[in-house]
């Protein structure tokens, strides 16, 4: 057991109830910006918040199906997708909770609290919330704790968003990205405090002449009545005075050239586009169709995800079954693309009529997929 294990599990002896979070910010290092990042904090920005917004919305809001061995057709949805756990009943609340562990975290936990079935499959997994677990190694052996109890692989549910050689748990994106989210950070308060009141006038009456206090107090008094009386009134400022408005220094309009780039540093993090984060588009991506984009964020971001909790899902289902996502709505064509590939599979005996009105969102004709009869006298 490494020293840094020791001293956690001394302190939970301690009865001190330590989380990783509360670790985390005990011990947190400060940034190269001077910002300690912890996953609230994270959250606080909102190139964060938005990867996360999307991903989880993207993934929680597919439809989840359940197949038999190679079957196309998908079987009635198991009692562990109608009901998940007693915290999030519905199935999407289920999904969105465990992608925002992995995208904070890189892990997702929760503990398998009834079985039903035949060869009593997992029926509800209650999540938990990934830093009340601790992994640690004794003789040889992974060690898994939530809340000081100690738990069975066999008990547990976990996915994870990075695995690496060696270790049960995967890599947490916030930490590695724990620099560049500090810097936006930075840059977030900075401009909030330029723009408060870090001492820098909104403007200035200056003279050639030399004037007193009282004088200088009594011309601000009077422009700023002015201004609360009519903004757009004739002001007489006398005493040679003269208004100059202050605008942002070039180098302190620096902050808003960071914050650019700092939307797309994260964005590489969790592998969003970042026009999808009103980042700044670059190269043909500028040219590219609101369809080829949802394409790509498809193939190139959200499948991974996808294959991820498909694989975790279908873990807690018997052997004989499989989980999958149908991601075809987020392969949305033009209306008459649409209408051109469906006749083409319709015609070509692919699709089924039927089929073809479902991905329209129309209802069903019934015998509308049956062959048509054959003309009189023709024996069929």
């Amino acid at each position: 057991m490494s020293w840094w294990d020791r001293y956690v599990w001394r302190r939970t002896e301690d009865r001190q109830q330590l989380t990783l979070e509360q670790l985390l910010a005990e011990e947190a290092r400060p940034t190269a910006a001077g910002e300690s990042v912890t996953v609230d904090r994270a959250l606080q920005l909102s190139t964060v918040w938005g990867c996360v917004r999307l991903l989880a919305d993207s993934v929680s809001t597919l439809p989840l199906h359940v197949y038999r061995g190679e079957d196309r057709d998908p079987i009635p949805t198991p009692r562990l997708l109608q009901r998940p756990s007693a915290d999030f009943p519905e199935l999407a609340d289920w999904l969105w909770a465990i992608m925002a562990s992995l995208l904070l975290r890189g892990n997702a936990w929760g503990v398998i609290t009834d079985r039903a079935g035949a060869g009593l499959p997992p029926s509800q997994v209650d999540l938990v919330h990934p830093d009340r677990v601790a992994v640690t190694v004794e003789d040889g052996q992974h060690v898994i704790r939530i809340g000081g109890q100690k738990y069975s692989r066999a008990e547990l549910f976990h996915v994870k968003a990075f695995p690496w050689p060696g270790q049960l748990l995967g890599l947490s994106p916030i930490s590695y990205a724990r620099e560049a989210i500090g810097l936006g950070v930075a840059a977030e308060k900075y401009g909030a405090a330029y723009f408060g009141d870090a001492m820098v006038p909104s403007a200035v009456l200056e003279s050639d002449q030399d004037i007193k206090r009282e004088s200088a107090q009594r011309l601000k008094a009077e422009y700023v009545e002015l201004l609360r009386r009519r903004r757009r009134d004739i002001a007489v400022l006398g005493s040679g005075a003269k208004l100059r408005a202050i605008a942002i220094a070039p180098d302190e309009a620096q902050f808003i050239q960071t914050q650019k780039f700092n939307v797309s540093t994260i964005c590489r993090f969790y592998g969003v586009p970042p026009e999808m984060m009103a980042g700044e588009t670059a190269g043909h991506e500028a040219y590219t169709s609101p369809e080829m984009r949802g394409t790509d964020f498809l193939t190139f971001t959200l499948r991974p995800w996808l294959l991820r909790v498909e694989r975790a899902v279908s873990g807690l289902l018997p052997s004989t079954q499989r989980a999958k996502f149908n991601a075809g709505g987020l392969l949305r064509a033009t209306l008459k693309e649409q209408y051109e590939a469906l006749a083409i599979g319709v015609g070509a005996g692919i699709v089924m009529p039927n089929e073809a009105r479902e991905k329209l969102d129309l209802q069903a004709i019934p015998g509308l997929d049956q062959p048509p009869a054959p003309p009189e006298g023709v024996v069929a």
